[in-house]
This record gives structure tokens, sequence and C-alpha cells, in this order.
């Protein structure tokens, strides 16, 4: 996601990542753990992304840092597609829970990204502003943003969940982040 493709895991909430289990827990609310968080593909000659996840600190929490580079300017031909999957348990196969209608890059600056996004980002982050689209090639990082999962956990039902999000350009996967998660 230009911005947002660091952003991805944090658009997948932000979604959420490593290859370990995260942990978020708080009175009688509900456990999301996140089983698997791992890019699947990208294009290198358009985007270069790395995200990673820190190890919990002696609270449980987690943070994500990372880079993102943009080889080509980013208007609204990219496109963003986020397709949530779940399954009630384990030994059961994953059906659509919610496909995201597929946004333009700058219009999912200008809604998401500026409405849930933006204002804790610009504090760890040198994310451009929402107003900022198209986008230059550009190097971005983002340094020990915290992972909140308030928002997941009340979305979220008991069960399991694959959540895929892919960056394309001319219907071309530039970047792909896959996420598995469960929610007890």
């Amino acid at each position: 996601m230009c911005a947002y493709n660091i952003y991805l895991g944090v658009a997948l909430s932000v979604v959420l990542l490593s290859a370990s289990v995260i942990q978020v827990q708080g009175g009688d609310e509900r456990v999301l753990k996140l089983r698997k968080f791992e890019k699947i593909q990208q294009d290198e000659k358009a985007i270069q992304s790395s995200l990673s996840i820190s190890e919990p600190d002696a609270e449980d929490h987690r943070t994500i840092s990372g880079e993102l580079k943009t080889l080509l300017t980013i208007d609204n031909e990219w496109k963003v597609n986020i397709t949530v999957l779940r399954k009630d348990s384990s030994e059961k196969d994953y059906s659509m829970f919610k496909d995201v209608p597929i946004m333009g890059a700058c219009e999912l600056m200008d809604t998401y990204y500026r409405r849930f996004f933006y204002d804790t980002l610009k504090d760890y982050s040198n994310a451009p502003h929402p107003d900022n689209c198209p986008l230059a090639p550009t190097e971005l990082q983002i340094k020990d943003y915290p992972l909140n999962a308030s928002m997941l956990k009340k979305l979220l039902t008991p069960g399991f969940y694959l959540l895929n999000g892919q960056v394309l350009k001319d219907d071309e996967i530039k970047i792909m982040y896959m996420a598995e998660l469960q929610v007890e």
C-alpha cells in the first residue's frame, strides 16, 4: 500500500502480525492470536517492503517496524484488495467473511487511512499526509508502532481467520501479505 503498504500490516490491523502468536487480553474481552503473518508476493521493480513484529514486552504488548520503498508513482490506478475468510474450527474449510470493496490508493488514503491510521502513524513514521496522493517514489519507515487489536476483537467473533491484502496495478499483484488469526 503506498504509504499504507507498510500499513497493510497496519491495514490488516492492521492487521497484525508475526510468525508467532500474539495474544491480546483484557478483562472479559476476547483473545486474538496471530498465528502467521507473511509477505506472499512482491514485485521488487515496483515496491520493496519488509515488516517485523517485536517480541512481547512484560505486558504482552508488541510493536511493528518496517520499511517500504516505492519505485513508481502510486496513484488511484493502484488498487488495494483486502479479503477476509473465516471458519468456526480448525477442521473446517474457510468461507468468505468479508470482501472489502477494491479501492484505489488515493481513495483509500482519503478514507480509511485518514480516519483510522494517519493520526497515530505520523508519530511513529514518516507516513505521508492523506492529501499527498499521488505519491512520488519514496522511502517510508515505521518504528515501534504499537499494535492495537481492540477494534478487531470487537468486530470478529470467535473462530479462525485468513486475511489477504493485495496491492495491484493493471490487475497484476505488486505486493501481497497474508495473516492467519484466531479469536477465542
